[in-house]
């Protein structure tokens, strides 16, 4: 099992919803993890593999409608990077180009 962390500005997003949208947020990073452990990808996360940088590939999982997931996964680590609505995602990844 990949081990999984959990980046500030995830943890600062999450405290922001509400929380329902919380539930929301906890079941797909449950999928997520299940996925690691399965291999059976969840369909109504949709994700999406954004950009590949030699052994990390990042993704994005759609929580909801309005919130999207970031997280970066390694050969020995998960790593939730990013909450937030498809804008301030889009921003999140600009900002490190």
């Amino acid at each position: 099992m990949k081990k999984v962390l959990y980046k500030r500005a995830f943890l600062r997003a999450f405290d922001d919803y509400k929380e329902s949208e919380k539930e929301l947020v906890i079941a797909a990073e449950e999928q997520i993890r299940h996925f690691y452990l399965k291999q059976t990808a969840p369909y109504g996360l949709r994700i999406k593999k954004l950009f590949e940088k030699g052994e990390e590939k990042t993704f994005e999982a759609r929580v909801s409608d309005k919130i999207r997931l970031l997280y970066a996964e390694s050969e020995v680590l998960i790593v939730f990077a990013f909450l937030g609505n498809h804008e301030q995602v889009r921003r999140y990844i600009k900002s490190f180009k």
